[in-house]
């Protein structure tokens, strides 16, 4: 274990405890098939329950490649154990009492030997 695990590896959790909103997280199924006659994709996916933070983000200030309605989600690692985020999962919020989905479109992971903390930006759908 590096210094950097043993010194920040509880820190997402704490603050996200604190400041953090609940999201599903949406772990797209690794065996899909796709059926050519009905245009269906069928597997089944898993959703994972945690804490993040969820910021606006534009262009000017995440690598100029956002939208004007991407966001930035903060997110700790202890729920996906060793599961690093995919651009083909999404992220389930709720925003004007309304349950609402972005799809990932970048990923930002901080870390020692382990992963202690994901940044992402997403793409409501």
């Amino acid at each position: 274990m590096s210094l950097v695990d043993s010194t920040f590896q509880g820190l997402p959790e704490q603050l996200l405890n604190t400041f953090g909103i609940d999201v599903t997280y949406i772990k797209t199924a690794t065996s899909q098939t796709y059926n050519t006659t009905t245009g269906e994709v069928s597997g089944s996916d898993k959703n994972i329950e945690m804490k993040a933070l969820i910021s606006n983000v534009s262009g000017s200030t995440y690598e100029g490649t956002s939208q004007t309605n991407d966001l930035k989600i903060i997110f700790g690692n202890k729920e996906l154990g060793t599961y690093y985020p995919k651009v083909k999962d999404r992220i389930q919020y709720a925003a004007d009492g309304v349950n609402k989905v972005a799809r990932i479109i970048s990923i930002n992971t901080s870390r020692g030997d382990n992963p202690i903390l994901h940044t992402i930006i997403a793409r409501p759908q």
